[in-house]
């Protein structure tokens, strides 16, 4: 089980992901974890609140922890955070690396340009 560990307002936490994880989330969301897609920062921070829980189930990492000042560097710290749950969420399903290149070459390098026509 490979731990890592993600920053919330100056404090890190440990990170795990496990199926205990995807229990996690789901408990937290009341959905099936293979059901979202993960576009809502809601769904976000439940996945990175799972993966705290499961490194450590006395945290004190909260929503309205994650949420800070409700400021522009909250969001980012989120997405931040929740892409180091996302690359471990990866190992854990152990992603081929020819998924993750094609997934990653999918991405526009500019996530304001338009899809040419």
């Amino acid at each position: 089980m490979k731990t890592k560990e993600i920053t919330i307002n100056g404090v890190n936490y440990p990170i795990v992901c496990t199926m205990d994880t995807l229990m996690n989330f789901e408990s937290i969301v009341n959905k099936s974890f293979f059901e979202t897609d993960f576009k809502t920062l809601k769904d976000r921070m439940a996945l990175i609140i799972a993966a705290v829980i499961t490194a450590d189930e006395h945290t004190d990492l909260t929503a309205e922890a994650m949420k800070g000042g409700n400021d522009l560097n909250a969001v980012k710290q989120i997405i931040a955070a929740y892409n180091i749950v996302a690359a471990l969420m990866g190992e854990f399903f152990e992603l081929p690396e020819v998924v993750k290149q094609a997934e990653e070459s999918e991405q526009p390098d500019d996530p304001d340009e338009k899809p040419k026509n």
